[in-house]
């Protein structure tokens, strides 16, 4: 439309998409100094299952990331990797949790509410936020 400015309104969407091969070999030459980087504690332990790290699981929470980081980016502002959280909640569905920097953000551009829905499968994740 004409005239109008996209990024002057209450609503902005931002999509990821991971691919888990290459996230596994940055993972296993960064160790876990890329995880300590990436993910809260609560984070790591959703993660890892009984055969050790779900791969696809955490090719979601990054691609979750990534797309709120693009949501707040998109603005002018880019919160730290550990501001953002990916909760699971009653239904099992992904929950994002903000603090720091990004509740900060997200309180001063009028976000009342962050949606997140993710998909994964062997080879790919991909997550898309609506921020509201």
């Amino acid at each position: 439309m004409p005239g109008v400015d996209p990024l002057n309104g209450r609503c902005s969407i931002g999509v990821d998409i991971v691919d888990v091969d290459r996230l596994r070999r940055m993972v296993q030459r960064s160790g876990d100094q890329m995880l300590d980087r990436l993910l809260c504690p609560a984070e790591r332990d959703l993660v890892y299952g009984a055969r050790g790290l779900r791969w696809d699981s955490l090719a979601g929470r990054v691609a979750a990331k990534e797309a709120v980081r693009k949501v707040f980016g998109s603005r002018g502002s880019m919160p730290r990797w550990r501001d953002i959280e990916v909760e699971t909640g009653p239904h099992g569905e992904p929950v994002l949790l903000l603090r720091g920097d990004a509740q900060t953000l997200a309180d001063t551009l009028g976000f009342q509410r962050l949606l997140l829905s993710i998909a994964h499968e062997k080879s790919a994740a991909v997550a898309v936020v609506l921020a509201m």
